[in-house]
């Protein structure tokens, strides 16, 4: 796109800036009249003014595969993307017209994703701290899906014929192209794809693949009971938590948290890293604490750690390690 003005001069010469380009020259009987033709150049043929970054300087280092981004489109809230390679989803706010989710997060979508089939809205929870950025004026691309930053309030990001833009301190979320709905998973064929049978949207391990998360953790299981227990989000404001279990990622970790949480019937269990005093990872591995919440009762904590073992835990904002008892 080629922005701005173009200037055309005619007859001016030396010594006469400002002359009316209609007046003689003084002592001239006759005018002569000189044009100057510009030709601006196709779109096409403009340079992109983005610098593309390599996708590796965006590479979790908590989980393999996948790229994690901070982007800020003004204001005091930073917006976060998480991508697989074939599909990306970024927070943003989603105007009136977009449906409430139904699933495992009713409520607001507070995200958006795209992929080689469309756009879905939905929602991310659960990620590490990340320290990578796509900066004002970078673009970053996976195949054929691209994200760039333009200018310091936009986010764009395509893929074929469908696109979303964040922009703004508001974070709103624009869209073109097609609209998935929220059981939809066809930008993961991975993971199967289609909408109504449970067949189609069944990852091997057995649990639907809604039940991960944007940053391809565990966002809810089903246990023995057929029972859906979706991963808590207790505060790190100093509450204490017995921690009976945890699960150290591998194949299949749906049904290894889920297995753990059969066996310590009441107990909930968390992403990894929900708070700093939490162990997030385990030699490179994520780690899921299942764990009983008493919030700031510490005598029930420790009564709970005297008669069913584990390790008390404090939830704060450090990384520090603290046992109530």
């Amino acid at each position: 796109m080629v922005s701005g003005a173009l200037l055309l001069v005619a007859g001016c010469s030396s010594g006469q800036v400002g002359q009316d380009a209609s007046e003689q020259a003084e002592g001239s009987s006759s005018s002569a009249t000189e044009t100057i033709t510009v030709t601006a150049p196709s779109p096409a043929a403009v340079p992109d003014a983005l610098t593309s970054i390599d996708p590796s300087s965006l590479a979790s280092q908590h989980h393999a595969g996948t790229y994690v981004w901070k982007c800020s489109t003004g204001g005091q809230y930073v917006g976060l993307c998480v991508s697989g390679g074939g599909a990306v989803t970024c927070t943003g706010v989603p105007g009136a017209e977009a449906p409430d989710l139904t699933e495992y997060f009713p409520g607001r979508p507070g995200a958006m994703e795209l992929g080689p089939a469309g756009l879905r809205y939905t929602f991310v929870e659960g990620v590490p701290p990340v320290s990578a950025r796509l900066e004002t004026g970078q673009s970053v691309e996976f195949g054929d899906l691209r994200c760039a930053k333009p200018d310091a309030a936009t986010l764009e990001c395509s893929s074929g014929g469908n696109s979303f833009t964040i922009s703004g301190p508001g974070r709103a979320i624009t869209t073109a192209g097609t609209v998935l709905a929220e059981r939809d998973y066809s930008n993961h064929p991975d993971s199967g794809s289609g909408t109504t049978s449970s067949s189609s949207t069944t990852a091997a391990s057995g649990h639907p693949s809604g039940y991960m998360g944007a940053s391809g953790m565990v966002s809810g299981v089903r246990t023995a009971s057929g029972a859906l227990v979706t991963a808590s989000v207790p505060p790190c404001d100093g509450r204490g938590i017995l921690i009976l279990d945890s699960y150290v990622e591998s194949s299949g970790p749906q049904e290894g948290i889920a297995a753990l949480l059969d066996r310590h019937p009441g107990a909930e269990f968390a992403m990894p890293g929900r708070c700093p005093s939490l162990r997030g990872s385990l030699d490179g591995a994520r780690v899921y604490p299942i764990f009983t919440d008493h919030g700031h009762d510490t005598v029930a904590v420790c009564r709970d750690k005297a008669a069913r073992g584990g390790n008390a835990r404090l939830l704060t904002i450090t990384a520090e390690h603290i046992d109530p008892c």
